[in-house]
C-alpha cells in the first residue's frame, strides 16, 4: 500500500495501476477506444518541461515534467487530452499542473 492508501490494481487489459480509480478509468477509456470515440490511448505518458529551449532539471539532474495517467485524442474534435486520476491533490500537483497548462496549451488537462 502507498503512503496515500492506494493499492496497486490491475485493469482488464493487464496493466498495473497505482489505484482502483485509475484501473477503472483505464477500462472505461479502452471501451471508448473500441467504440471509436477516442484513439491513440497511452498510459503513463510523460511530458517534460522545456523553457526557452532548455530542459527544466532538478538539482540532482533529473528532468522535471508531468506524467499523465492517460493521454488520448478525441475522435470528433481531434482534441488531445491528458488525464490524471486524483483521489486528492498532493502538495506539488497545483504547481505542476499550472506549468503543464502553460507549456502545453494545446493539450487539455483533465482531473478525474
Amino acid at each position: 500500500m502507498s503512503k496515500y492508501g492506494a493499492r496497486k490494481t490491475p485493469c482488464n487489459q493487464g496493466h498495473i495501476h497505482d489505484s482502483k480509480r485509475e484501473a477503472k478509468r483505464c477500462d472505461e477509456l479502452h471501451l471508448l477506444q473500441r467504440a471509436g470515440e477516442i484513439f491513440n490511448l497511452r498510459t503513463q505518458h510523460q511530458f517534460y518541461f522545456v523553457i526557452s529551449g532548455r530542459p527544466v532539471k532538478h538539482p540532482n539532474g533529473r528532468r522535471a515534467g508531468f506524467k499523465a495517467d492517460f493521454f488520448y485524442t478525441v475522435t470528433k474534435t481531434l482534441a488531445d487530452i491528458a488525464e490524471d486520476s486524483k483521489g486528492f491533490t498532493v502538495r506539488d500537483y497545483p504547481l505542476r499542473a499550472a506549468i503543464f497548462r502553460a507549456l502545453f496549451p494545446d493539450v487539455e488537462l483533465r482531473e478525474v
